[in-house]
């Protein structure tokens, strides 16, 4: 009995110097004996002092502070700049929905005190518009599944339309794809996938899927569907696919830079692709990409700093773009 009646009072120690001790707020030995009284466990101080051994002995990083004076809990799996970076990501997460969003922080506070956890709350990045898709994150379970073990999928596909007057998500289409890889762009979760009717690859918002089902059918390799030989490239095909706008496969393009937008260029295709230097203000990149609407948007929004060189099929759906957002505003006016 009295052996049970330790054990409990050890293990309310932990909890105690866990939830509310850190560097800047220790308890001292009066205070950490209330808390265990309100606890419902009776104790002396030379029976603290001995947990506290006993915990250190075990391998936890029990602090002494002198000031201020107290003891307090210094082993945590995150920092707190770690941990607002965690939140802040998941509060700009587009795919995680108003409810799992604060299901997520709440945890992420709960792995520093208390009195930690309060500042998380001050500041950060404002949280972005959430889905309202609540099974997405069994079906992210379902994809990664399916991917590691090699089977096909099989998913209902969602899209908005207006109706009286308000967008609502409908089903339009079913799809049965081969999965490769879960990418994560700009607050999104894609799946990069092949559709059997192609010889390519495509890729597909989780949050819009739903009744998502592994098959027993194998995947096709991936090397038949894509240049990729044994595993995929994440970053690689983000490089290629401009704001995750579908296309055909990637082409060699060129295009002509200023000097000032290389930080830019660099943040966009990385250091491995071809760059060469035409002058002290401008410079060549070099690169494969999908000819794609996502692609055609990324240099207009370059405002000029970007021109299209090759290949001739760029060049004119940019030109050709251009003039007739020009004859738009012209008409209009």
């Amino acid at each position: 009995m009295a052996n049970d009646q330790n054990k409990k009072r050890l293990l309310n120690l932990l909890k105690i110097l866990y939830q509310y001790t850190d560097e800047i707020h220790p308890l001292r030995t009066p205070q950490i004996v209330e808390l265990l009284k309100e606890a419902g466990v009776e104790c002396e101080r030379k029976a603290v002092y001995r947990d506290i051994e006993c915990l250190n002995d075990f391998g936890l990083e029990i602090m002494q502070s002198t000031f201020p004076p107290g003891y307090y809990y210094n082993e945590r799996i995150f920092e707190i700049p770690e941990l607002r970076m965690l939140i802040d990501s998941v509060k700009s997460s587009e795919f995680i929905t108003e409810k799992k969003t604060a299901e997520l922080i709440g945890k992420l506070k709960g792995l520093t005190s208390v009195h930690m956890a309060d500042e998380l709350e001050d500041g950060g990045i404002r949280s972005r518009p959430k889905n309202q898709n609540e099974v997405i994150y069994y079906n992210i379970d379902k994809l990664h599944s399916a991917i590691h073990s090699g089977k096909m999928v099989h998913f209902s596909y969602y899209r908005h339309i207006l109706h009286h007057g308000k967008p609502v998500s409908r089903k339009s289409h079913e799809f049965t794809v081969s999965p490769y890889a879960l990418i994560w762009n700009d607050g999104k979760y894609y799946l990069v996938a092949n559709y059997a009717k192609y010889d390519d690859l495509s890729h597909y918002r989780v949050d819009r899927m739903k009744t998502v089902d592994i098959l027993s059918d194998d995947v096709r390799p991936l090397s038949e569907v894509s240049n990729f030989k044994d595993k995929f490239d994440e970053a690689e095909y983000v490089s290629r696919v401009f704001e995750m706008y579908a296309g055909s496969n990637p082409v060699n393009i060129e295009l002509t830079c200023k000097t000032s937008c290389l930080e830019h260029i660099v943040e966009r295709f990385g250091q491995k692709v071809e760059y060469k230097v035409i002058d002290k203000d401008y410079f060549t990149v070099s690169v494969q990409a999908v000819i794609n609407d996502g692609l055609l948007s990324w240099i207009l929004a370059q405002r000029g700093d970007v021109e299209a060189v090759q290949p001739a099929e760029l060049k004119d759906k940019v030109f050709n773009l251009l003039e007739n957002m020009l004859s738009d505003y012209v008409r209009k006016n």
